[in-house]
């Protein structure tokens, strides 16, 4: 089973989060590690670091887009200095996501569609 903690602990490093604003989305975590559990080649060690990022970012990506930060800086000039974030939260989530998906590529069953004849 992969360990919901070390998931939980990754969510809340990539999404700014406290534990108590991670726990109100343990049922995305849960899914998370259960969805990657599920796709994981026999022997492959659920709690290996790159399962766990994977989880992590699984549950990440679902969580962001509900996540509100009214406060969030989008753009901010003083001066002759302009600072402008390139990047939504939302496509940093894919990126962690996508990032970690590729890390465990060898580590996932390959359920991709093969077309063999008729």
């Amino acid at each position: 089973m992969i360990d919901r903690e070390l998931v939980t602990q990754s969510v809340m490093i990539m999404g700014g989060l406290d534990y108590c604003e991670a726990e109100a989305y343990m049922p995305f975590i849960d899914s998370a590690c259960a969805c990657v559990a599920e796709n994981l080649r026999e022997g492959t060690d659920e709690n290996d670091p790159r399962v766990i990022q994977l989880a992590a970012a699984k549950a990440y990506r679902s969580i962001e887009p509900s996540v509100r930060r009214e406060e969030e800086l989008s753009a901010f000039t003083a001066g002759d200095v302009s600072v402008t974030l390139s990047q939504t939260r939302e496509k940093n989530a894919e990126s962690f996501y996508r990032a970690a998906l590729s890390d465990c590529e060898g580590l996932l069953i390959d359920s991709g569609f093969a077309f063999l004849g008729v």
